[in-house]
């Protein structure tokens, strides 16, 4: 078994090797903060853009790990070691409470790396992906040495709740979810269990989290069922379709049959987390995706605390073949998209050589409702199946490797320690995302020296795109580069003061 590990542990972490940049959507942002926290305060140029602020912030798992890595290596080698090492999080927490659950672990916990790279890791939602890893080691350790260690089990659960929190609030309440649901047999154990929620409840008390506003946003219930896709989502609808049909057969199978072995304080937190992704909203206080994460969660638990048993031997073969067969398509689709990530980072990063250090840089985009069908031809790796784009945060390279400011980096102060100083913020203005091309008016552009068009490909005008207002410098079909022409802009003179 353990060769068979290591073996599906290098799979997935195969495709990292292929890009310096992976396309994960919102990896690009957060490597930016890293490589700020990390050198932007001993660059002249880079100092003034942006203050640290420490906190009781629950968002900082990367934060935390990511600088002193980027202070001893390479930038991008960091960053996918870094990758690395959030995507085995998950791995490890599912085979040890498989481990802890059945004495040993099933080649069922191994399917899980059909769900692993896909879902929330592509959307780059690292620290998440890392609580959840820490959720499942935690409950590992809770259910292994509950019985034999109880106080040591007890005060190592309620310091590693307190750590949770500070990779990622969702990791502290799956923890929470599986912790409780194990102990439901009686309320003596109960009480017991409520101990390590008492930590993060400390910490959440402290956190600026009360004060943060934003809508709140539930999905229709179209849009809701079809969230339960989420943690299959790569680069090929037909892939995933297949994908969740085959994990969904088997354990339906296996459970009309009487050949799924269920711990009961597994379904009742099986049960938990489907009631959590039936009444949580979508959007709240400034995060979306939120009951969606519930479902990634779920799907996790299935492949962690769940294991097929006496399967005939013909069946076990079938089984092994299809998901091993299944495993290698979607590591095959996923290594592909990502080598050919490789001509847009090249073209991006000649596009933006020009880009002087300091200079500040607009970002805008040819979206895909504009140019239906250039992004119906549009290399794999930009679009996962479910139509969302991955190179959204991809100018983050303009901090990256241009030390230019780029106005989307993810600096909110009760998710992140950075923050950008009063111009720069005044100058990035409401930071709703990356704007489609065509809302793009001149006003919008005072005080900036550049305009970064992604997508440009699907231009067929770029001249006309520019108007009076810019000039264009470089352009492939990646990306574009205009100067802005300051004096035919309608800008005020004075800016905002500096914090």
């Amino acid at each position: 078994m353990r060769c068979w590990i290591v073996g599906v542990a290098a799979l997935l972490l195969a495709p990292l090797l292929l890009v310096d940049i992976p396309p994960l959507l919102d990896y690009p942002n957060h490597l930016a903060r890293l490589f700020l926290l990390a050198h932007g305060r001993d660059d002249a140029i880079l100092a003034p853009m942006f203050v640290v602020r420490w906190g009781v912030i629950p968002n900082l798992a990367i934060d935390l790990i990511g600088p002193p890595l980027i202070r001893w290596l390479p930038v991008h080698i960091a960053g996918r070691l870094l990758l690395a090492m959030v995507l085995l999080l998950p791995f490890a927490g599912v085979l040890a409470l498989q481990f802890v659950l059945f004495r040993r672990v099933h080649p069922w916990a191994l399917a899980s790396a059909l769900i692993l790279p896909s879902g929330a890791f592509l959307l780059g939602f690292l620290n998440f992906i890392a609580g959840l890893g820490g959720a499942l080691l935690l409950a590992a350790w809770w259910i292994g040495g509950r019985e034999r260690r109880p106080v040591p089990t007890v005060v190592v659960a309620m310091a590693g709740s307190a750590a949770l929190f500070f990779w990622h609030l969702m990791g502290v309440l799956f923890a929470l979810v599986l912790i409780i649901a194990w102990e439901a047999r009686s309320p003596r154990r109960l009480a017991v269990a409520a101990l390590v929620a008492v930590p993060p409840g400390l910490l959440y008390l402290a956190a600026p989290l009360g004060a943060v506003s934003g809508e709140v946003k539930y999905l229709s219930l179209g849009d809701k069922l079809g969230q339960l896709m989420a943690p299959f989502v790569s680069y090929n609808a037909w892939l995933d379709g297949l994908t969740a049909i085959a994990v969904a057969g088997v354990l339906i199978a296996c459970a009309v049959s009487g050949r799924l072995e269920v711990p009961r304080g597994i379904r009742w937190a099986l049960a938990g987390l489907a009631g959590l992704y039936a009444v949580s909203p979508y959007g709240f206080k400034g995060t979306y995706a939120l009951d969606t994460r519930f479902v990634a969660m779920f799907a996790l638990l299935l492949f962690a605390g769940v294991r097929p048993k006496a399967l005939p031997r013909s069946i076990g073969v079938a089984v092994l073949v299809v998901f091993a067969g299944l495993l290698v398509a979607r590591s095959g689709l996923l290594a592909e998209a990502w080598a050919g990530h490789n001509r847009d980072i090249a073209e991006l990063r000649a596009v933006i050589a020009p880009v002087w250090p300091g200079a500040r840089v607009f970002v805008t985009s040819v979206a895909p409702d504009e140019a239906p069908d250039y992004w119906a031809r549009a290399p794999l790796a930009r679009r996962f199946s479910n139509g969302i784009r991955s190179d959204d945060h991809l100018p983050a390279l303009l901090l990256i490797e241009r030390r230019a400011f780029w106005p989307l980096l993810f600096d909110d102060p009760s998710q992140q320690p950075v923050r950008y100083t009063r111009e720069y913020r005044a100058l990035a203005g409401e930071n709703g995302g990356l704007l489609a091309h065509r809302l793009v008016g001149p006003a919008m552009l005072c005080g900036y020296d550049f305009v970064l068009l992604s997508g440009a490909g699907g231009e067929p005008d770029l001249a006309g795109f520019a108007g009076g207002f810019l000039t264009l410098e470089k352009a492939t079909d990646a990306a574009a580069l205009f100067r802005v022409r300051t004096g035919a802009l309608p800008c005020p003179t004075v800016r905002p003061p500096v914090d």
